[in-house]
């Protein structure tokens, strides 16, 4: 299976606080290490976390660099790039507030994917399929 994720599970995963996963999430994580499942991480989720990183709000276990760098070698990872399909996507979720949210939603929605989130006002909308708890 293939899945999107929100900016926070990867942090989660980025800094080794898998008990901050929802169990499904946690499930796909480990599918995903056994080559089972594909993660698709959007542009924009690496963008957040090199901002947290900045401000040290984050602290990956090696520098984001190089975090990244390993991430997009990993197969069972795939970076989806901010194109211009995904940004008019997002202009029909103008009820999301977070542009960067609006970024994420509107990929998994573009790509047909569920998108792994904790965030309640996503789960909520019905934007697009999410997986959790």
């Amino acid at each position: 299976m293939i899945y999107v994720t929100d900016t926070h599970p990867l942090i989660f995963v980025g800094t080794q606080k898998f008990s901050r996963l929802g169990p499904k999430a946690r499930r796909i994580f480990r599918e995903v290490d056994e080559g089972r499942s594909v993660i698709v991480i959007p542009v924009t989720v690496f963008e957040e976390i090199m901002r947290l990183t900045e401000k040290g709000l984050t602290m990956l276990k090696m520098p984001f660099h190089r975090w990244v760098e390993e991430i997009t070698k990993a197969p069972n990872f795939q970076v989806q790039p901010y194109t211009l399909e995904i940004l008019l996507a997002a202009e029909s979720l103008s009820s999301i507030r977070d542009p960067a949210d609006r970024a994420i939603v509107a990929t998994a929605r573009d790509l047909g994917y569920p998108l792994l989130t904790a965030d309640a006002g996503i789960q909520e909308g019905g934007w697009v399929e999410t997986v959790w708890d």
